[in-house]
């Protein structure tokens, strides 16, 4: 959700009168100026400040720099003549972040249940499956309100470099891999990007299964058991 936003740009006006403050955001792809922004400055090498009204994004994953110049409009407007330029890179911090759950267990066996009671709340409010069992040194990702649950039995959690609010379009399959074998035990777990819950999927019987939808990037994690094999294709990015 966009949110209103500005930026001060405070200068130093050696000519007394009016100045416009240009700003774009940088490229590519290359965008024209805007320069509605005027401000009148009594000269004389004093301070002169303007702001910009911009709308912004918390929850992107990109920082955006925004550029301009200051000039006095005594110049034409696109004139190179007495540009002063400026610049500022808005990063955000979106309050739903990603952590990477991890098992670390020193017997070097899988780590065991995580009860739902134990794990918070997914950043939408609602509460998180139960988690486990998972394979030694196997990662999976939650999204949380900068909130690290309290964890036990050889797990670790830490903040991840993604972003919960980076998507993209994946397929998942998974099957038997032999004519009489079945998908008991096999578990897939996935952020979905909508609401940014964390998904578990139990499969069963002997039919292969296909799911494509919009998860958060590199978020799918699948435990498999003996009888089944799986494939995770990455597709476009989603909306």
């Amino acid at each position: 959700m966009l949110t209103p936003a500005t930026i001060t740009v405070n200068f130093t006006a050696n000519y007394a009168g009016s100045h416009r403050i240009c700003w774009r955001i940088q490229g590519p792809p290359v965008v024209p100026y805007v320069c509605t922004n005027l401000v009148d400055c009594i000269g004389g090498g004093n301070v002169c400040s303007a702001t910009i009204s911009l709308m912004v994004d918390p929850n992107s994953c990109v920082p955006v720099t925004y550029e301009g110049y200051i000039q006095a409009t005594c110049n034409p407007e696109g004139s190179p003549v007495d540009q002063v330029l400026w610049s500022y890179t808005y990063t955000p911090d979106p309050s739903c972040k990603l952590f990477a759950l991890t098992c670390t267990n020193p017997l070097n066996q899988p780590c065991g249940i995580l009860p739902a009671a134990s794990l918070g709340l997914n950043c939408n409010g609602t509460p998180r499956p139960d988690i486990g069992p998972i394979t030694n040194n196997s990662t999976l990702f939650i999204c949380g309100i900068s909130v690290i649950p309290n964890l036990v039995g050889g797990y670790t959690m830490t903040e991840a470099p993604g972003c919960c609010y980076d998507c993209e379009q994946y397929t998942i399959s998974v099957s038997p891999n032999c004519p009489t074998c079945i998908l008991d035990g096999t578990t897939i777990y996935y952020l979905d990007c909508a609401t940014r819950e964390l998904i578990r999927i139990d499969l069963t019987g002997d039919q292969p299964y296909v799911l494509t939808a919009c998860m958060v990037t590199g978020s799918i994690n699948m435990i498999l058991s003996t009888e089944a094999q799986g494939s995770i294709t990455a597709g476009i990015p989603c909306p």
